[in-house]
């Protein structure tokens, strides 16, 4: 075993997929969760995001579905649905319709509350694991080494806490963790952070599904700049659409029954409004607001103490149009698997760097997919790398080049699944065909 005992803060989707990564090597894992845990599937107060369309990546699922095997079949079981993402989605992108065929790259789409529920009943199933309700407010820790954390359970007397020791700590707390603040006040230092301010609302609402023929399963209508709205449809669980619609910098949608339709209306084409304006709402309208890319650069750091990890949103967080999040979050956590498998002990000297370093990696593509997409806006505020004007004319002949070429359309969405790495946009037959077929 690498270790007698881990702590993970945090029971999101990152949280969890590191508590099944860890109960591999760990003779018991605690998972600690601010949030009451619902009985069923239902959006938990400390994730408000989740009412909103979440997408997992091909590379995600395949992560998730190691930690977890039989995952999907069930999320299928229980009405989530297979969607092949270029043969059964209609997807307008960068101002055409991408070619229809069958890609093989497939997700099922479900609601978020319903995957973090069926992930949380996997995770509770470990014998090895314990879901603690309480708050983390703090590290056992020298600069050198992390011991455990300070924590607070629910219905404690006030002011009483304990020191939970621990091998290995996961900080998967997500966008609000406080890691950078207990590792100053260690005099270790904050991470570097990247941020790239783009100032996104959502505004999302749920439908039954109509009968009406069709020849898609999804629908999805994203911007050409300077155009700044987005909407995406997909079927869920329980005979149901989810509706999102997501406008940036400050163009956000409304939550107001007819000006939410006219905003959907609005897009660059009108197909999802026409799918849904005689459809029947079966819930209000929920809205979210997002105001950056932020990325902590732990592997940065000029020390940072043994027996720590940090992954998903506490460690980068993305755009969620890209649904970059819950796939990054789920790598990250086979990340630390791997890692794991191969040192044997968490307590190595200099564990925790390798870790990051390694993460930092698995970050590098969707950090430069999410950001190279939204620094095609002047609006897009941050530090802009002196070629991405060049990389952005380039993709651009790959959008354009994916509405008729299926080779093309294909390496795209492997691209988009993480299941390739960005390079593999310069092959020579999308590059030829991007420079000279337009």
């Amino acid at each position: 075993m690498a270790g007698s005992r881990a702590v993970v803060i945090g029971g999101s989707i990152a949280g969890l997929a590191a508590a099944g990564a860890l109960a591999r090597h760990f003779a018991r894992v605690t998972l600690v969760e601010r949030d009451d845990y619902p009985e069923s599937p239902a959006v938990r107060k400390g994730t408000p995001q989740a009412r909103h369309v979440h997408v997992l990546l091909k590379q995600g699922e395949a992560a998730l579905e190691r930690l977890f095997p039989g995952l999907f079949e069930e999320l299928v079981a229980r009405g989530g649905q297979r969607v092949d993402t270029a043969g059964d989605a209609r997807w307008f992108y960068y101002g055409g319709w991408k070619a229809r065929f069958r890609s093989g790259i497939e997700m099922v789409s479900q609601s978020r509350a319903l995957l973090e529920w069926s992930l949380r009943q996997r995770v509770a199933a470990l014998a090895t694991t314990e879901l603690v309700a309480g708050d983390v407010h703090g590290l056992d820790a020298t600069p050198e080494r992390v011991r455990g954390v300070r924590l607070r359970r629910r219905g404690a007397p006030e002011g009483v806490s304990e020191t939970l020791a621990a091998d290995l700590v996961v900080d998967a707390s997500g966008r609000g963790s406080r890691m950078p603040h207990w590792l100053e006040s260690l005099g270790v230092g904050a991470p570097p952070e990247s941020e790239v301010k783009v100032d996104v609302g959502y505004a999302t609402r749920f439908y039954e599904r109509t009968a009406a023929p069709r020849d898609w399963t999804a629908l999805l209508c994203h911007p050409r700049h300077p155009d700044t709205r987005c909407g995406v449809l997909l079927p869920i669980e329980d005979g149901r659409w989810m509706l999102t619609l997501v406008g940036w910098f400050g163009d956000h949608p409304p939550a107001h029954e007819g000006a939410f339709l006219a905003w959907a209306r609005s897009l660059a084409v009108p197909d999802l409004w026409q799918a849904v304006r005689d459809a029947k709402p079966v819930s209000e309208i929920a809205t979210h607001r997002f105001p950056s890319n932020r990325r902590r650069h732990y592997e940065r750091l000029a020390r940072l103490p043994d027996g720590l990890a940090v992954l998903g949103d506490a460690a980068c967080s993305f755009n969620p149009v890209y649904a970059q999040g819950m796939a990054t979050a789920s790598l990250g956590a086979a990340a630390l698997d791997s890692l794991l498998a191969e040192e044997g002990r968490a307590e190595r000297p200099g564990f925790s760097r390798r870790f990051q370093a390694r993460l930092a990696r698995v970050t590098d593509s969707p950090w430069l997919l999410a950001t190279g997409e939204d620094f095609r806006s002047p609006k897009a505020e941050g530090p802009r790398p002196s070629w991405m004007p060049l990389l952005g004319w380039y993709t651009a002949r790959v959008h354009e080049l994916t509405w008729r070429d299926p080779f093309a359309a294909q390496r795209f969405l492997e691209v988009m699944h993480l299941v390739r790495r960005p390079s593999a946009l310069f092959h020579p037959r999308v590059a030829v065909r991007a420079l000279t077929a337009l």
